[in-house]
């Protein structure tokens, strides 16, 4: 068993210190080594080792061999009769792996049945895969609201969570609880813990939110109810440091100026993509990424780690700044270039740019500027209000830590604040130095802003970039389903569905509300300025984008998209 122990340590490793998943391969081998040594009459070991390995595997950014072994392992569950509650964690990385390589329907598929499996016996992998496919029925939701309510009834005594005991929902009240949901039947919901809860929040709203019945009446209290009590559970859970957020920007203003030390390295291969979460982000590296030329590296960053010793170094009284720069975009460069997968750029090649869409790299952009100061940095940006109700919309997970503000509108308004604060700050101690992209405008004229964008990267033009979708790759941001459909537009002022709900927060961000439309709209002016100038029908691209996407295909949800 020692390979056994060897893998798992190496694989919690991996999860806790990601360090560009350079021990995933030593990993996987000993999790083959342990499933070849393993004894005929040890098949639920078997299962679970073949499912460790598929979760590492897909960490790894290799769907497809993680599809296989996650495939194997519930093969081999059914064919020994196993309880198939046991096994709702495979059903889910399953989901979570067809999604990555675009099989979206098998994907929802598998998720609904991880849901059904683990109803009754695991909340927490029942309400996570309640939350993951596009779309679910009306029957699957009524069974959601139920589960959802006998939680509130539970842990509404808990330190914290007092506001349950005034949560009223109109879909909930006047519903019996089912016995499979009352005294000792429901200890599966008792023994676990209430944060799960947020998954099914977030879920019944997307639910409510899709309906086209709704949206016909244009009543969206109960969508927006559950979305916000999801929120209110979370930010109980996790806590956010306003005070430190606001400390680190004034940090940052004041060290960073102009003239700033350099490298003086050359090399120009980094494209580093930054701003708000949300805003389009995943879409634009989807994009480079179908460029030949590129390799799009995802969030697993190498940057912020090299900040703590490059300090250290830099602040030593005889520190030959220079070299020490040198030595730490060097540094990066190689860690990340160990990233590029070797079947796709053989030894003796590679890519010429390499895409690090870590996004808080914003907070980030001196360090960029004096490691590499060739490389190119990409600012994506959204309407302010379309990027807060996104945010509030998406469940991130336990884990996001750094996103502790998204479970709060004011904390959102903050962030988005500070965004701006921060653009505003490298324009003016690094005029020209970030690209910004407007999403309203990508979406709108794609092939204008992908020309500007490839330009900006020091790429020439390929048609391929226009069609993202077909591009095969792992994506694992929250906009994995969205980057594997063709452009849309329908996300454009999405926020005007709730405006009632958004109304404080509206007021709130009015300059920079303000700020972004004017900003916009001399872009769009520019566009239509030269479609005129070439003698061409300068229409409003947004409007005929969504006359290009709006279909009504007589299904239960209004909209295929996400907010």
């Amino acid at each position: 068993m020692l390979q056994l122990q060897l893998a798992s340590t190496l694989h919690k490793l991996n999860h806790l210190s990601p360090d560009g998943g350079r021990r995933i391969p030593e990993a996987a081998k000993a999790y083959r080594a342990a499933l070849n040594g393993l004894p005929a009459d040890q098949g639920s070991l078997q299962i679970n080792i073949q499912g460790n390995l598929g979760a590492l595997l897909l960490a790894g950014n290799d769907p497809e061999a993680a599809i296989q072994e996650l495939q194997a392992a519930l093969e081999a569950a059914q064919s020994q009769q196993l309880p198939l509650h046991h096994f709702a964690g495979l059903r889910f990385n399953l989901g979570k792996a067809l999604t990555t390589v675009g099989r979206l329907k098998e994907a929802d598929e598998a998720y609904n049945q991880a849901a059904q499996a683990a109803y009754g016996h695991d909340l927490g992998s029942y309400a996570k895969a309640m939350a993951a496919p596009r779309s679910i029925g009306k029957e699957a939701v009524m069974q959601a609201v139920q589960v959802a309510k006998a939680g509130r009834l539970h842990f509404q005594q808990q330190q914290g969570l007092g506001f349950l005991k005034d949560i009223q929902l109109a879909d909930a009240e006047g519903r019996q609880l089912p016995q499979s949901l009352r005294g000792s039947a429901a200890d599966w919901i008792a023994g676990s813990a209430s944060i799960e809860l947020v998954w099914l929040h977030f879920a019944i709203h997307r639910y409510y939110h899709s309906l086209k019945y709704y949206h016909s009446l244009k009543q969206y209290d109960l969508a927006w109810q559950y979305l916000d009590l999801g929120n209110r559970l979370m930010a109980a859970h996790t806590p956010h440091r306003q005070e430190l957020e606001q400390h680190n920007l004034k940090h940052i203003q004041a060290i960073f100026r102009a003239p700033m030390l350099s490298s003086g390295l050359q090399d120009d291969s980094a494209v580093f993509v930054v701003g708000m979460p949300r805003s389009g982000s995943t879409l634009v590296e989807q994009m480079l990424a179908s460029h030949s030329e590129v390799f799009a590296a995802g969030e697993d960053t190498a940057l912020a780690p090299l900040t703590t010793g490059l300090n250290k170094e830099l602040s030593k009284p005889d520190a030959d700044h220079q070299k020490v720069l040198r030595k730490y975009g060097k540094r990066y460069l190689t860690r990340m270039r160990r990233l590029v997968p070797k079947q796709q750029w053989p030894e003796g090649t590679g890519p010429k740019r390499i895409v690090d869409k870590m996004l808080r790299n914003l907070w980030l952009v001196g360090y960029i500027q004096m490691l590499l100061p060739r490389a190119c940095i990409v600012h994506v940006a959204r309407h302010p209000l379309d990027v807060a109700l996104s945010c509030y919309a998406q469940p991130f997970g336990y884990s996001a830590s750094s996103l502790s503000w998204a479970w709060d509108l004011n904390h959102i308004a903050q962030q988005l604040e500070m965004t701006w604060q921060l653009v505003d700050h490298w324009q003016q101690q690094l005029p020209g130095r970030v690209h910004t992209v407007l999403y309203e405008d990508l979406v709108a004229h794609p092939e204008q802003v992908a020309r500007e964008l490839l330009s900006v990267c020091g790429l020439g033009w390929e048609q391929g970039v226009l069609h993202f979708q077909a591009t095969n790759r792992p994506v694992h941001t929250a906009s994995m389903v969205q980057v594997r459909q063709p452009l849309y537009s329908s996300s454009v002022g999405r926020w005007k569905v709730y405006e009632q709900q958004l109304a404080v927060l509206q007021q709130r961000l009015a300059p920079l509300i303000a700020r972004y439309e004017q900003q916009l709209q001399v872009q769009l002016a520019a566009r239509a300025a030269a479609v005129f100038g070439e003698g061409g029908d300068a229409a409003d691209g947004l409007t005929e984008g969504r006359k290009a996407t709006s279909q009504d295909d007589g299904s239960e949800t209004a909209s295929k998209d996400e907010l």
